[in-house]
């Protein structure tokens, strides 16, 4: 090999491996906290509650609590009004705590007699737009790092040396 040429990622002056190295440690700090703030903009930005669309709503299971208060709802796919369990105490929640149905939660029948919630598609598409724009953050920080140290790797090396 001869000492005129180098390869890539290796350095004959400490200085500037030093140099580097340091303009890496400052660029990927700033791509984090820079990628970081882009993300929770971009979380404000759709609105998606990420408490109520990643937490499951809780339904009232007769085998496993006694229900406490029952009120006639409007239920999709029945006719008229339907007695519905709005709070009851879940017999595995130690805490002994009445569960509330969510009031403005829409409900729904199924084929088979059982309530549940109906998906709301809006919320799925936001969540799902949400996740592919960190995607795409995250990707475009990756890549921004390394150009920026490469331009930086061949700046250093072009620059004369001088010792400080």
């Amino acid at each position: 090999m001869d000492n005129g040429s180098r390869q890539d990622g290796e350095h004959n002056n400490p200085d500037e491996s030093r140099r580097i190295r340091r303009f890496t440690h400052c660029v990927t700090i700033g791509l984090i906290v820079g990628c970081n703030a882009l993300l929770f903009l971009g979380l404000w930005v759709s609105g998606v509650d990420l408490e109520s669309t990643l937490g499951k709503p809780e339904l009232y299971d007769p085998e496993n609590g006694h229900c406490v208060r029952i009120q006639w709802t409007k239920v999709e796919g029945v006719e008229g009004l339907t007695k519905v369990c709005t709070e009851w105490l879940d017999f595995s929640d130690i805490s002994g705590q009445i569960h509330v149905l969510d009031p403005g939660k829409a409900l729904a029948m199924g084929a088979s007699g059982n309530i549940y919630f109906p998906g709301q598609s809006t919320e799925n598409y936001r969540l799902i737009a949400l996740m592919i724009f960190a995607i795409v953050v995250l990707l475009c920080g990756i890549w921004t790092k390394h150009q920026l140290i490469a331009k930086y790797k061949i700046y250093i090396q072009s620059v004369p040396n001088r010792s400080t």
